[in-house]
């Protein structure tokens, strides 16, 4: 059974019922179960900005410039979809056959602070595993 999740944005009134009907329809649920529900509430964040996907590529490109992988080299896409399987898992499904189906964050829809932690995950691994000197 996948996880419990959902997001509500209440940026209009009519919002706030549908948020109260799904914790009606789902609390007593999951207390019987003896699973807790967990509510967070925040303010929205801001989606990350063109300056951060600009670093990004520019720190993919220069992964792809330098960093020597079993002997072989790989382009800028393979590291973006590298490092986005490493460190941006969402959700996995598993499938009636035994197969697993792994979703992915995009990095479009990362938060500015989340978008800020991929990429000091990704300077870290990256001058750990590869050498890659960001003191450019």
């Amino acid at each position: 059974m996948a996880a419990l999740y959902r997001e509500f944005r209440l940026d209009r009134r009519g919002v706030l019922p549908n948020l109260i009907a799904f914790v009606k329809a789902n609390a007593l649920a999951c207390f019987e179960r003896g699973e807790p529900i967990r509510l967070i509430v925040t303010t929205d964040e801001k989606k990350r900005n063109v300056q951060q996907n600009k670093k990004l590529h520019a720190m993919l490109q220069e992964i792809a410039d330098n960093a020597w992988w079993n002997g072989r080299q790989y382009p800028m896409e393979f590291w973006k979809e590298y490092y986005r399987r490493r460190f941006l898992l969402k959700d996995e499904y598993q499938l009636d056959d035994g197969g697993i189906i792994h979703v992915y964050w995009s990095t479009a829809d990362l938060s500015v602070g989340h978008f800020g932690e991929l990429i000091e995950r990704i300077q870290m691994e990256a001058a750990h595993d590869f050498g890659i000197d960001w003191n450019l």
